[in-house]
């Protein structure tokens, strides 16, 4: 799977929620705690940071994710493998016993609406930076979709939102937290 998406820094929040809600189906709500860990590579000289994976825990699931990120100019292209687990402590435990290390926490709660092009819309408030839009397009691979295109719809909703090209934030949540090595 591939997640294409575009993130923008917004500083009125409750408007853009108006607007969104006059514009796009209002589809739920946002609540997602995030814990982030390296596992070693085995027989690699330096094994950290090693192979990173995430553990998203939303009201009633919880998913494990990883990616190969790529920045594709303001952009963020992933392909991505997420699988839900049925017990959580039960796969920290296992990580530690792949000697696993904690790296950090991210919080992000809000809202989301479905937008136009298949684009899921989030906007979210992440613990201790703030108020974002996230827009995204989930699309297989094999289909081999048009990435341009897709990039150009992100940044038509964007646009379309009055949000200006400066509040676009390139940089992954994790270097915005101060976790820049991870």
């Amino acid at each position: 799977m591939l997640e294409v998406e575009l993130k923008a820094r917004i500083e009125a929040p409750q408007a853009l929620e108006a607007k969104l809600n006059s514009l796009y189906e209002r589809a739920g709500s946002v609540d997602k705690n995030d814990e982030y860990w390296a596992v070693p590579l085995a027989g690699s000289p330096m094994p950290f940071p090693g192979f990173r994976l995430r553990i998203r825990t939303e009201p009633g699931r919880t998913t494990v994710t990883f990616k190969e990120k790529a920045y594709e100019g303001q952009v963020e292209v992933n392909r991505e493998v997420e699988f839900g687990i049925l017990d959580p402590d039960a796969f920290r435990l296992l990580l530690k016993k792949m000697s696993a290390r904690f790296l950090y926490c991210k919080r992000k709660t809000g809202f989301f609406w479905k937008g136009p092009e298949g684009i899921l819309v989030e906007l979210v408030r992440v613990e201790g930076l703030g108020d974002f839009l996230e827009a995204e397009r989930l699309v297989d691979e094999a289909e081999s979709p048009d990435l341009e295109e897709i990039k150009r719809s992100l940044k038509r909703l964007i646009s379309g939102l009055e949000i200006g090209e400066k509040a676009i934030e390139p940089r992954p949540y994790s270097q915005l937290l101060g976790f820049a090595s991870y």
